[in-house]
């Protein structure tokens, strides 16, 4: 256990004393960084002439005291919060950089907008409720990052100021905002009614005719999306083992799903197995795909396909969820196969498809 021990240093040229913290031995911060002393911000006088001196400096001194107790009594509960407030100098991009790029896609966007939006320079001391809600609508009434003229979409804007939220409530629980800014702020809702494109069977068809020879791994895993419903996230980290095959049964995949981390078991169409391929004993399925690689690369593939709607890897799970209703098949069936909680969760992507309500009229003829 730490000594806490009660230090001055001259300062003023000898006039006044800076009174500061030493640990003995030295304690470590949450990057691991060596600590042996904390500055008070607190000042006495060398040589008091008045008796008004002398009173400040007993008070100083009394207030320095109670801060000692309070950091021992810190250091005895393996309270290291305190050393976390010293941070509030730093630059929260880099915290940003380091906590949400990790993450994916979304929160890389969500960064780069930040970024745009403070001017390259953010402090965690800086951050209130009122810098939150700026950046928020700062999203809603932005252009994307593309050099683009359209504006952010609603549900773009909603989860890039939900990944930053995330990064903020993370300084919170690393205890160097003192308030948890994510749970005042308003959030962007997400707007369920957004048209959400998908493929038709001959859509379908004519996509798996189209080979990718630029990158095989998306035309692999685009269809097996098709076939599987699993969202791009599941796709990446998708693992050989994840696949049974056994002789005589149907082959199924059995993984946790990474968004809800729910535990599935999804049945394998022909399909889906045959797109795969021969397996292999270990390692990814997907071993050269990356979110951007998806992202930069789907579009240019249905295009290759001359398919003339705006496809992204998402509107594959749709594709899977779409092909199901035609088929009839009831929405709870549809929740467990796409690994949802909640049957509200399918509702958005379960409209009442067009060919079911041209189907509905033709039998009231």
């Amino acid at each position: 256990m730490s000594r806490v021990i009660l230090k001055y240093r001259n300062i003023a040229h000898g006039s006044m004393k800076s009174i500061y913290l030493e640990f003995n031995p030295a304690i470590h911060d949450v990057k691991g960084k060596v600590v042996r002393y904390e500055c008070l911000n607190l000042e006495i006088y060398t040589n008091p002439e008045t008796l008004q001196q002398e009173e400040q400096n007993k008070a100083i001194k009394e207030v320095a005291e109670t801060i000692r107790c309070k950091r021992y009594l810190q250091l005895v509960r393996h309270d290291y919060s305190f050393l976390a407030k010293a941070r509030l100098d730093e630059d929260f991009l880099e915290y940003f950089r380091l906590n949400g790029d990790c993450h994916g896609a979304k929160y890389l966007s969500s960064r780069l907008h930040f970024e745009k939006f403070c001017k390259g320079r953010y402090r965690f001391k800086d951050i209130n409720a009122s810098f939150c809600e700026r950046f928020r609508l700062y999203l809603l009434r932005t252009k994307g990052l593309q050099h683009t003229k359209s504006k952010l979409s609603k549900n773009s804007a909603s989860a890039y100021f939900n990944a930053f939220l995330s990064v903020v409530h993370l300084a919170y629980k690393d205890n160097i905002l003192s308030e948890d800014y994510a749970i005042m702020i308003e959030k962007i809702p997400w707007d369920h009614d957004i048209h959400k494109e998908y493929l038709s069977k001959a859509e379908i068809k004519q996509l798996a005719s189209t080979p990718y020879e630029e990158n095989p791994e998306v035309y692999k895993a685009g269809l097996f999306s098709i076939y599987t419903g699993l969202r791009r996230s599941d796709i990446l980290a998708l693992r050989w083992n994840n696949i049974h095959q056994a002789r005589g049964r149907k082959a199924y995949l059995r993984i946790c799903i990474k968004k809800t981390g729910a535990h599935i078991q999804l049945p394998l169409s022909l399909a889906a197995v045959r797109v795969l391929g021969n397996p292999l004993p270990e390692g990814k399925v997907f071993p050269m795909l990356t979110e951007s690689i998806l992202t930069k690369h789907v579009g240019r593939w249905v295009m290759k396909a001359r398919i003339h709607k705006h496809i992204t890897f998402h509107s594959f799970r749709h594709t899977f969820a779409m092909q199901l209703i035609d088929k009839g098949i009831d929405i709870y069936t549809i929740s467990a196969l796409l690994g949802h909680k909640q049957v509200s969760s399918t509702q958005s992507y379960a409209k009442i498809s067009p060919k079911k309500m041209i189907e509905a009229i033709l039998r009231m003829e």
